[in-house]
């Protein structure tokens, strides 16, 4: 279990909130790699009241509202078209990016990024990671342009978790709320900060649940070269 944190404590890491997408999904992925099934974008949408999913300069939401076709929509994904794009969710792990609505300004390059969401009906306590990768970029963000972060062109610490793997990488079991250290609440934000000395515990954890797969050395080698870039 990690520590309690406090305000200034240094955290270069970063941990994103992902609204849940099964575009992809299969039993050897979680999803966010294409656009949500029917089921989803309205569960995302109608039910859920998603942010940018019920924006309507959302392609998933024009979708709904039968302004395109669903082949319209899966064009938007694969040419990756301006405005109409979906989210950023949809191609979390096909570019291995993520972006918030505000500026990024404290997570740093070569330290850890980890993808999180919850299933539908899942509680709180039980969010799973998804992905993790070493940071490559940072775009802080402006006044035009989201900030995003990014594991950069030629970063090979990239780390995708099975359905049933990421059901096992528990965030909660490592991160505590900075001033409610005992409280289970994300809230309203779409990221949070971290510690090296989490982002370790994370990757041990990785470790473990990999153990016994072909990515079982590779988790090894993620988990000693990130202590060693890091010093910790």
């Amino acid at each position: 279990m990690g520590g309690v944190y406090f305000e200034k404590k240094y955290r270069p890491c970063i941990a994103f909130k992902l609204n849940y997408c099964d575009g992809g999904k299969d039993s050897e992925h979680v999803g966010f790699y294409g656009i949500c099934s029917n089921k989803i974008i309205n569960y995302n949408i109608k039910i859920k009241h998603r942010r940018w999913c019920t924006n309507e300069e959302c392609a998933c939401r024009k979708y709904l509202d039968k302004k395109i076709s669903r082949a319209d929509l899966e064009k938007t994904w694969e040419e990756d078209i301006g405005g109409d794009y979906p989210c950023y969710g949809s191609a979390a792990l096909r570019d291995w990016c993520f972006g918030a609505a505000t500026s990024i300004c404290e997570a740093e390059e070569n330290h850890l990024c980890i993808f999180t969401t919850i299933e539908p009906n899942m509680k709180e306590s039980a969010r799973m990671i998804t992905a993790m990768f070493i940071i490559g970029k940072i775009f802080e963000g402006n006044d035009e342009e989201s900030g995003f972060v990014n594991a950069g062109e030629e970063n090979k610490y990239c780390l995708e978790f099975t359905p049933n793997e990421a059901r096992k990488m528990k965030f909660w079991e490592i991160y505590h709320n900075p001033n409610a250290a005992n409280t289970i609440k994300w809230g309203t934000g779409l990221f949070r900060y971290f510690t090296d000395e989490d982002a370790v515990k994370f990757l041990k954890m990785a470790v473990e649940v990999k153990r016994g797969t072909s990515e079982e050395k590779f988790a090894e080698d993620f988990l000693n070269h990130y202590c060693k870039l890091n010093k910790v």
